[in-house]
């Protein structure tokens, strides 16, 4: 799922140039999103795997950086509250 939403955005085509925290932003909810449908809400536990997946996906969130995002997405990205709505935003 996290891999799928640094891809999701790769199709973002305005806006501005990712940058790294919202390359982050993105990990993090959706990292953040998974736990909660698994019934994880430790701020610890999701924090680490959050760093966790960070780390595995080095290379994707530096060519994340590479691609155009839009206000809106990004806004949309904070307030999802379901991976439904992730994934709604960053179609």
């Amino acid at each position: 799922m996290v891999a799928v939403a640094v891809f999701l955005l790769f199709s973002a085509a305005c806006g501005h140039r990712a940058t790294r925290a919202d390359c982050q932003l993105i990990v993090a909810k959706s990292v953040e999103l998974q736990m909660k449908e698994m019934r994880e809400t430790d701020p610890g536990a999701i924090a680490k795997k959050q760093r966790d997946v960070e780390v595995e996906l080095t290379a994707q969130l530096s060519s994340c950086e590479q691609r155009r995002v839009s206000e809106r997405t990004i806004a949309c990205v904070q307030t999802a509250s379901v991976k439904a709505e992730l994934e709604t935003c960053l179609k």
